[in-house]
């Protein structure tokens, strides 16, 4: 299963950890955007003599200015005073209260006031004041320096000039604009690209506790199957005493020459399954020729041979595994094509048929019998090799050498 996979839990993983950091890089960089521009050059002056700058957002200074109400910068003459009479010099106190109307906190800002000529600080309170040819810059402080959405910062100054009072000529307020997280495209992408990784994840876990509870069930038929398969093969071979296991030992071959030649896992069961059903035409044979001591007439041959036939009639409405009369109808096939019962000559023979020919020889030359004893390996090795190409095929006959000399075969079944 993919979720199972190495490759996919550490796919997963770098996942995760990239969509982190970019989550927490992109979020590092909104919230100190590129700056931002508040500018304002003629005042509104309202009906108490107070500068009123109802101020404009711009990206460029060239940029077109157009005025909006989400931010206004409200300075107040709050008090004035005579402070040198003879060279006619006035205290002046002005008090500020910048408003954010917008509905994103402004971060880190700074104000700059255009005043007129031969103006002087005196004094300024809850920020940093610097005063520089006819400009005052403030800086906030602390815990002044974020501007909440829909609030407004206090702070002010004293300034000794030669007039009474006068009013800004220009303001601008620059500063870093607060964007949250899910504002930004990439945020939704990013979570989109999650919740496909995770929906990938979810399918993976419920298919494979669903293939899991089929391939129970599956392991759970195949025990019926070969459960079954194996008490007809033990049914067919109580016939006789000498052949008891034959069926058995004969499918053990057939599925190991199968894997040999490379067979799928598929068909190689297959193949077993075939092999145990490949004599179930004996139980129609009586028991006194199928167990007969002594030699066989030629009637008596014939009717034995007559057990693939009756086999292939047994299993021709068996339809769950595929291929099974072959087994049945054409083991005693011989690749030079003098056997029975169809007379089929080389690959025209099914390959499993041929298989279980190699198979089923074996086992009855090394299986003892009521007429003789079991044969030596040499013979056997002898006989194969000389009925290559007659009565078995030469490819198929390497196989079974092989797992003779792997010590496979003879099993002990």
């Amino acid at each position: 299963m993919l979720f199972r996979k190495k490759g996919w839990f550490i796919f997963n993983l770098i996942s995760f950890l990239l969509v982190g950091i970019l989550l927490f890089g992109l979020a590092s960089f909104l919230k100190y955007q590129s700056a931002q521009i508040l500018y304002a050059v003629c005042p509104n002056v309202n009906e108490e003599g107070r500068d009123l700058l109802v101020l404009a957002e711009v990206q460029e200074p060239d940029a077109q200015r157009v005025n909006n109400s989400n931010f206004v910068f409200d300075v107040t003459l709050t008090k004035m005073w005579l402070e040198d009479e003879r060279n006619n010099v006035y205290g002046t106190q002005y008090d500020i209260t910048f408003t954010n109307h917008s509905s994103k906190n402004l971060e880190n800002w700074r104000m700059s006031l255009i005043t007129p000529p031969s103006c002087v600080l005196d004094s300024y309170w809850s920020g940093t004041f610097n005063f520089v040819d006819d400009t005052l810059t403030i800086h906030p402080l602390d815990y002044n320096s974020t501007i909440e959405a829909g609030k407004n910062i206090t702070f002010g100054f004293i300034m000794m000039t030669h007039v009474d009072s006068f009013h800004f000529s220009e303001c601008t307020i620059e500063f870093y604009r607060e964007t949250k997280l899910w504002e930004h495209p990439l945020f939704w992408i990013l979570l989109l690209y999650l919740v496909v990784v995770l929906l990938a994840d979810l399918v993976s876990v419920i298919t494979y506790f669903r293939l899991r509870k089929y391939k129970q069930r599956e392991i759970q038929d195949q025990h019926i199957i070969n459960q079954s398969l194996q008490t007809f093969a033990n049914i067919i071979d109580a016939k006789d005493e000498y052949t008891k296991g034959h069926s058995l030992r004969v499918s053990l071959y057939s599925r190991e020459i199968a894997r040999r030649m490379g067979m799928s896992a598929d068909d190689v069961q297959n193949v077993y399954y075939i092999a145990l059903l490949h004599d179930i035409g004996k139980i129609g044979i009586t028991d006194n020729i199928l167990t007969k001591p002594g030699a066989l007439t030629a009637d008596e041959r014939n009717v034995i041979k007559q057990h693939v036939t009756i086999g292939g009639e047994i299993l021709k409405d068996f339809s769950s595994i595929s291929n099974i009369v072959d087994g049945a109808l054409y083991h005693h096939e011989r690749f030079d094509g003098s056997g029975y019962a169809a007379g089929l000559k080389g690959v025209d023979i099914p390959l499993v048929a041929r298989i279980i020919c190699v198979a089923d020889s074996f086992d009855a030359m090394s299986s003892a019998r009521c007429y003789r004893k079991a044969m030596s390996m040499d013979y056997i090795e002898k006989e194969l090799k000389e009925n290559a190409g007659k009565q078995f095929d030469p490819a198929i006959v390497e196989y079974m050498l092989e797992m003779m000399r792997d010590g496979f075969a003879p099993a002990s079944v």
